[in-house]
């Protein structure tokens, strides 16, 4: 591959140095700016967005082709009032979405991905919301989000800068959980989640372009199985008026979150209960059409033939036997998974469903605290050492009202494996398997694990530490095992000290997408010798 120059342009506004390399399909970017602040967004074979903000208010777009060598650079200057929000890639367009939650204005930027030129609109409308989703047809523009307790749907027209509040009537407590544009037929598909007592119920509504309500789809689990709808994603057969929703089913239950260095078992017995949280059962399966069920299929974790591979043989060993206990008394063993659910994937007459089961981990902190109960005259009342006569414990407090306490601290979410599944047009499952996630842990929930599919092989993907976790299935069979593939290095000698923010993302074909942020150091190399700090973008054929 020839050697990626950046234009002069992009070095002025960016600041930034492209590192040399004579033959790999890499970039290196001298990352004197926070790696986080970098995105990425694949366009198929259009090649690869990368922007990020430079300086305050100020953005750059770079596009590349499939081969990473530049095709153009431009800026934008945005409001420095508001932040970056959401982006989302839509039919040859990159919508950005600039918000701040005090106030009532708001900033999209609509990127031309081909020919390389932005358009800026700004509008006023709700403040205080807490957007959790964001999607676009045309010039029109959808923000899910809530406010003041209440969830709700924006439609802003690009062109004549109206604001409009889509219909949602509901009575009781419910969340916005996703919304999701149907370019084909011009419409927007919206799930709800309602909370009355123990019951849940999932909405999927449908609007127009205009904000006009098609269908109204309200979705209850057949009391048969004993469980509740905990989300739901839409996606919409070639038909028109006929949709497919896929989530989980399952129970809200305590959070019994594992903590690194809080108790020795993880789960159960000392364990954190801190609050409740959505436990997956399984899969359903729903087709709608004209807003009303065809079909609602139930499909249990404990009926997948590989649901429990990514556990070592012992384990499911124990687990298989636990489960036929349950079976044999008429019963299904409950599980207590949190699944992450991906947007589904029509491919080849079958509906493919991804989904990430993680948990919450904690550490623990100490703190010096007083006792309100045993101190003596030298007690330093709450907060204090509890010194004093009157402790059994001893003169300094330690005890079950004094001295040190524990309190636990939000430490991430581990992952632990990702569950994928094949459909038919009926709704019948077809295949599962799994793909066991180790070492990695995030701040903010997101899909970690990408899928590219080559005939009739699916390569899972994630990356960690600087080197792709991979593994290449057909149906239920696994045509190749969990392998680490190590990326490129831009220099011969190149030794890599520290990788994080790292990512991937499924490209074209049988290529991927991988990038974050190294620490590399280089003793051996004239022209690279030394230490330095880069964002890599490297693309990567599986």
């Amino acid at each position: 591959m020839k050697r990626i120059i950046f234009m002069a342009a992009w070095l002025l506004c960016a600041g930034w140095v492209q590192a040399q390399s004579p033959s790999q399909r890499r970039v290196e970017i001298a990352a004197r700016a926070r790696a986080e602040n970098m995105h990425i967004v694949p366009v198929e074979e259009d090649g690869v967005v990368l922007f990020s903000e430079a300086e305050q208010g100020k953005y750059v777009f770079t596009r590349y082709n499939t081969d990473l060598q530049q095709d153009w650079a431009i800026d934008c200057q945005v409001n420095p009032a508001l932040d970056l929000t959401r982006y989302i890639y839509r039919n040859k367009a990159l919508y950005l979405l600039f918000s701040r939650y005090k106030t009532p204005v708001y900033q999209v930027v609509k990127l031309n991905v081909r020919a390389g030129f932005a358009a800026k609109y700004e509008f006023n409308s709700l403040d205080r919301l807490d957007i959790v989703d964001f999607d676009a047809i045309g010039n029109n523009i959808f923000v899910a989000g809530k406010t003041r307790n209440e969830p709700v749907l924006l439609r802003i027209n690009l062109l004549e800068r109206q604001t409009k509040v889509l219909p949602s009537a509901f009575r009781v407590r419910t969340d916005i959980q996703s919304i999701e544009a149907d370019s084909v037929h011009g419409l927007i598909n919206a799930v709800y989640v309602t909370n009355k007592g123990r019951d849940k119920t999932v909405f999927v509504k449908t609007y127009s372009p205009e904000g006009e309500v098609v269908t109204n789809a309200a979705l209850a689990a057949d009391r048969k199985i004993q469980y509740q709808l905990l989300n739901g994603k839409v996606s919409n057969l070639n038909t028109p008026g006929q949709q497919l929703v896929i989530g989980t089913y399952g129970t809200q239950g305590p959070v019994y979150s594992r903590a690194s260095n809080y108790n020795p078992w993880g789960w159960g017995q000392g364990s954190l209960s801190t609050s409740t949280a959505d436990y997956s059962q399984g899969l359903y399966i729903t087709k709608l059409e004209g807003g009303k069920e065809v079909f609602n299929r139930y499909y249990s974790f404990t009926d997948f033939k590989n649901f429990f591979t990514h556990m070592s043989g012992r384990q499911q060993e124990r687990m298989q036997a636990r489960i036929k206990r349950q079976k044999e008394r008429g019963k299904d063993l409950r599980l207590q998974y949190r699944l992450l659910v991906h947007d589904i994937i029509q491919r080849n007459g079958q509906y493919v469903m991804i989904a990430e089961a993680y948990y919450p981990e904690y550490r623990n902190m100490n703190n010096w605290g007083g006792s309100p109960m045993w101190g003596g005259p030298w007690g330093m009342g709450m907060g204090g050492f509890g010194m004093g006569f009157g402790n059994p414990w001893g003169p300094w407090g330690y005890g079950p009202y004094s001295g040190m306490r524990n309190y636990p601290v939000f430490d991430g979410y581990v992952y632990t494996h990702a569950v994928i599944a094949g459909f038919d047009m009926q709704g019948n499952l077809l295949w599962d398997n799994s793909f066991g996630i180790s070492d990695t842990k995030t701040f903010v929930l997101k899909e970690k694990v990408k899928v590219g599919f080559e005939g009739e092989h699916i390569t899972l993907a994630y990356n960690q530490g600087g080197r792709l976790r991979t593994k290449m299935i057909r149906g239920n069979e696994v045509v190749e095992g969990k392998e680490s593939v190590a990326l490129s290095a831009e220099f011969d000698g190149d030794k890599v000290t520290k990788s994080q923010n790292d990512d991937v993302e499924h490209w074209y074909g049988n290529h991927f997408l991988a990038w974050g942020y190294q620490r590399i150091r280089n003793d051996e190399n004239a022209q690279a010798r030394g230490r330095r700090e880069v964002f890599y973008l490297e693309k990567v054929g599986l």
